[in-house]
């Protein structure tokens, strides 16, 4: 059963993940510019975590400026995160077993004397101008990487502000918790992300 993560225990881990983050955009520099943002539960103060277990960060990587032109080399662009996200981390966490590029994120682990801190999925991200944003995969069957449109992400930070203005957060927030535990039930493994964008589309069509 999930519940809400100590909002204590989010501001620490999500500023350790940001310092490494902002040493990435040093990192990086050569190649891309690119913002960051904690999305989904985390940014929202949604977090979750399932009974006594580590809670997960989620954070989207918006490339802005490409200066290699490597934007039709999505391979390319997931190789070096991961090159540089081990470059950074191996020195600084006891325990570090690399970045796992998992289908649709880099997935990270904070790891102290053997034991799980907690973890946090970076999404490589571009924003169309379609308003769409566009999500990195990996497809381990083929073994190629694609830029695949994140359904219902069209303006999604406008359409959150709206729910905000029409003081409907508390109910919003209910409803995200309800579907992760749905979703937990039912054993279907989608992102945080995912259901957040889900719990978002069902009160704009009200």
């Amino acid at each position: 059963m999930y519940k809400f993560a100590l909002q204590k225990e989010v501001k620490e881990a999500s500023r350790f993940c940001e310092k490494i983050l902002k040493q990435m955009q040093i990192q990086l520099k050569e190649y891309f510019t690119f913002q960051f943002e904690l999305i989904g539960s985390g940014g929202k103060k949604l977090v979750t975590q399932n009974e006594n277990e580590p809670f997960d960060l989620d954070y989207n990587i918006i490339i802005q400026k490409d200066k290699q032109n490597l934007i039709d080399n999505p391979k390319k662009i997931r190789q070096l995160f991961i090159e540089k996200f081990n470059n950074l981390l191996v020195n600084k966490i006891c325990g570090y077993k690399y970045a796992s590029n998992s289908t649709s994120v880099i997935k990270l682990k904070k790891i102290q004397y053997g034991t799980l801190m907690f973890s946090w999925d970076c999404a490589i991200m571009i924003e169309s101008d379609n308003g769409f944003i566009y999500k990195l995969i990996y497809d381990k069957s083929q073994n190629t990487y694609i830029w695949n449109m994140v359904k219902k992400s069209k303006d999604y930070k406008y359409r959150l502000q709206s729910i905000k203005e029409n003081n409907l957060w508390i109910e919003f927030k209910n409803r995200y918790l309800y579907l992760k535990n749905l979703h937990l039930k039912n054993n279907d493994n989608v992102p945080s992300f995912s259901i957040f964008l889900e719990t978002l589309n069902e009160f704009e069509y009200r």
